[in-house]
């Protein structure tokens, strides 16, 4: 058994920031992580001499403190998301183009992508405090709060911070056994993004820039329903980003999925478009650790995430972070960097 004051349970960015947080106010933390690395859904793939995002890429500079504060503590930057140019959207018709509206606002993303927030918060830490390939499978909240992770360690805390999404920690065995109201709160609504696959296509120059073209598309037919560009000139990445249309099952088959995108591609921004130097599929609804089978299937709009339940101490003991906790930034970044600092400030409440 090991034991620590602090025990978060993920190293998304939550998770991470929480500790972090905590550490800092000088608290002994482990922090036990499901995967081989850090991030949870904000990992990037590498670009360039930068990178681009698999899973959330936009921040919201405007109304987002929490995310620009860590930001400039860990000297990270951002640059806008790119729109300049002609819009293209795709019906049944055939393809339509011409300049619209900013459809971002002030989005933009972090410079060599969201997992280089992730990398930044994990090298933060002291050595030996971050604990990977610890699945969480059961958890006694009985006395002394015990986690029990699937290749049999088992860990204690005083106080218990989880960030894994809540209809994962919906499966665990818990002890005593989660409320009705509590249950619901966690299942009630799917992980943010967790039902969706995103393309990322890499390339060596930006020749829909040199066209005019933003990069931005949507279309009816797919299956890429979204694209915008990811690219970051003065770190040499080029690419596009495409949010795939197609349902769990359809998308199983990978090569359809890949053969009908560069299509699309050809089809939105020219021939060049269907040869890019890498093509990535990143689907979220087939990781085990971010989705469940019922995120398989998309929810219809943004779901009002913060349940009230998931904001309270559970047996005194136990915190929830994340995104999909976060009442004011619901599925966003900045709902996760915010959920993990409230969530250090409830522990450090508690340990005193």
């Amino acid at each position: 058994m090991s034991g620590s004051k602090v025990v978060v349970i993920g190293a998304g960015l939550a998770g991470l920031v929480a500790a972090r947080n905590l550490i800092a106010r000088g608290h002994e933390v482990a922090v036990l992580e499901a995967r081989a690395r850090v991030g949870g859904r904000a990992v990037s793939l590498p670009a360039g001499q930068g990178a681009v995002d698999l899973g959330p890429a936009w921040i919201w500079p405007g109304a987002q403190p929490n995310v620009c504060t860590l930001l400039n503590d860990l000297g990270l930057m951002t640059l806008p998301q790119f729109e300049d140019g002609i819009f293209v959207y795709e019906t049944a018709q055939g393809l339509q183009r011409g300049n619209v509206p900013k459809r971002y606002g002030d989005a933009a993303r972090i410079r060599g992508g969201v997992g280089a927030l992730a990398n930044a918060l994990y090298a933060a830490l002291p050595p030996g405090s971050l604990h990977f390939d610890q699945a969480v499978s059961a958890l006694d909240l009985t006395g002394n709060p015990q986690i029990t992770t699937a290749n049999g360690i088992t860990w204690s805390g005083d106080v218990i911070i989880n960030t894994a999404p809540p209809p994962i920690a919906a499966t665990w065995d818990v002890i005593p056994a989660w409320t009705a109201p509590l249950q619901m709160a966690m299942t009630r609504w799917p992980t943010w993004m967790a039902a969706h696959a995103k393309v990322v296509a890499l390339y060596d120059s930006p020749f829909w820039r040199e066209a005019e073209l933003s990069g931005s598309a949507v279309s009816q037919i797919g299956p890429l329903v979204e694209i915008a560009d990811q690219s970051d000139p003065d770190l040499g990445q080029f690419g596009l980003f495409g949010f795939v249309g197609w349902p769990f099952t359809q998308r199983q088959d990978q090569v359809a999925l890949r053969d009908a995108t560069l299509a699309q591609l050809a089809r939105l921004f020219g021939p060049q478009a269907a040869n890019p130097k890498t093509l990535r599929i990143m689907d979220w609804a087939a990781e085990p650790f971010t989705a469940t089978k019922a995120d398989q299937t998309p929810p219809m709009g943004h779901p009002p995430y913060g349940a009230p339940e998931l904001s309270h101490v559970i047996c005194d003991r136990l915190l929830f972070a994340g995104a999909e906790v976060s009442q004011r930034h619901g599925g966003l970044i900045e709902g996760a960097i915010e959920t993990g600092l409230d969530a250090a400030r409830k522990a450090a409440t508690l340990l005193n």
